[in-house]
């Protein structure tokens, strides 16, 4: 929306939420389901490299900020950039659809009512942490758990787990942020991991992982270069991850998203959590593993990820094999009009990626940029994928989110200068705006 308005171009902002924020508007007392947020939330990327260019973080905001302090931070840049009276707020969109005759037709409810519109052009910005996703098939005996199930999206304080055993499914950040704050409250808590993860701590060298893969030297290294060197100081800095009782990762470091915690490896070796393997089945008050193994539990909490819901026809963002095919990850194939911003998976901060996204949509809507033919958009897709398949196995349709921060900015400046030099002739046709969207929807809110 900074980008847009300061070339002068109309739009309008589409907000499920009442008041900008996102996910960092967390409260206890509006706590919404499916809203994929706690009350200790932080950021969990350095605040020197997650604020917006020319805006800074405070200074006086510490290095990881609380969620509210995140809010404030985004409400006061969108005020100062005169944002703020151009977004509808409480605004569900729930459906957009391509529009006869060209253009996009979006379909929202707000306050009872339901409005269709014609735009020209939409930038779908709403992250995918949306829908939550439960085990499917469900998990063997979840019909007769007598204790709490809850998916990660409906847990919001440890303090209704006082005293409880509880189980915590998942091995990413939040199951390992939900595992080290229960461990301190639960009378006991246990970590279930069918596979394993690399744990990386936020700092390394005395310096925060997002801040190294940012610099530029960072970015020059070869790939095998900077993963021996993560490897390295990890072993370094924490030794074997089998020495905590986790299983070892059966990939190398990068060829899956990491894990980072820096209190899950301390709270292991005072065992105040106990690692299991894989859920097998539930019987009315307990659980069972994989390795045979049975745990008492009042509660299970499955940290167990988001499915990727987007009001859209599938045909619209996915390919056959249902990964989100977009060209430098921000445009469909062969549906004008339409921009993906900040739909990326980094080692780091998001931020200055979707800052660097939202110039070139900028660029193709006002027409100082085209894009170049469709073979040629189709030809950097399959790359792209490709890639990602046999780096990380590409398993669902988040996978395809994954880029190097180096590689990726290096590729989108390339593409955004040619964009520029090329001419109308050979390029892919696109039209003006007139509505950005930032988050969708009857599907939850999404980060």
């Amino acid at each position: 929306m900074r980008s847009l308005h300061r070339r002068g171009i109309d739009f309008v902002g589409l907000e499920r939420d009442d008041a900008v924020g996102g996910v960092w508007n967390f409260s206890p007392a509006d706590a919404r389901s499916s809203h994929p947020a706690y009350g200790s939330l932080h950021l969990n990327t350095s605040s020197k490299v997650t604020g917006f260019t020319g805006f800074p973080v405070p200074e006086d905001f510490p290095r990881y900020p609380r969620h509210d302090q995140v809010a404030s931070y985004l409400e006061r840049f969108a005020d100062e950039h005169d944002l703020t009276g151009r977004i509808e707020f409480g605004t569900h969109v729930h459906q957009v659809e391509p529009a006869p005759g060209g253009g996009w037709l979006v379909t929202s409810r707000s306050g009872g009512s339901t409005r269709t519109r014609h735009f020209r052009e939409v930038v779908m910005a709403s992250g995918y942490h949306s829908a939550p996703r439960l085990p499917d098939p469900a998990i063997t005996g979840s019909e007769v758990f007598r204790g709490r199930r809850l998916h990660s999206a409906d847990y919001t304080d440890p303090e209704p787990f006082r005293g409880k055993k509880v189980t915590v499914v998942g091995f990413g950040n939040s199951a390992c942020d939900i595992a080290v704050e229960l461990s301190r409250v639960a009378a006991r808590t246990v970590l279930s991991i069918r596979r394993g993860a690399h744990v990386v701590p936020k700092t390394l060298m005395g310096l925060p992982i997002d801040e190294i893969a940012a610099s530029r030297w960072w970015s020059f290294l070869p790939f095998r270069v900077q993963r021996k060197l993560i490897e390295v100081l990890l072993y370094l800095s924490r030794g074997r991850i089998a020495d905590y009782g986790l299983p070892e990762p059966d990939h190398r470091v990068m060829d899956a998203p990491i894990t980072i915690s820096d209190e899950l490896l301390s709270r292991l070796s005072h065992g105040e959590i106990t690692v299991k393997p894989g859920v097998r089945e539930f019987t009315a008050d307990q659980v069972a593993f994989t390795d045979g193994s049975t745990e008492n539990a009042d509660a299970v909490v499955l940290c167990t990820g988001y499915d990727m819901s987007l009001p859209l026809p599938d045909e619209v963002p996915f390919d056959g094999d249902g990964r989100l095919s977009l060209f430098q990850r921000i445009v469909p194939l062969g549906h004008e009009g339409l921009y993906f911003a900040g739909f990326l998976r980094p080692v780091g901060a998001l931020t200055r990626l979707a800052e660097l996204q939202a110039e070139w949509i900028s660029d193709l809507i006002s027409g100082e940029a085209r894009l170049p033919g469709r073979d040629e958009m189709a030809a950097e897709v399959r790359g792209h994928l490709d890639r990602i398949a046999k780096r990380y196995g590409a398993q669902r349709p988040e996978d395809a989110l994954n880029v190097d921060v180096g590689s990726y900015v290096r590729g989108l400046k390339r593409e955004r200068r040619r964009g520029a030099d090329r001419p109308a002739a050979d390029a892919h046709p696109n039209n003006g705006l007139t509505d950005l969207r930032r988050r969708s929807a009857e599907w939850p809110s999404a980060s």
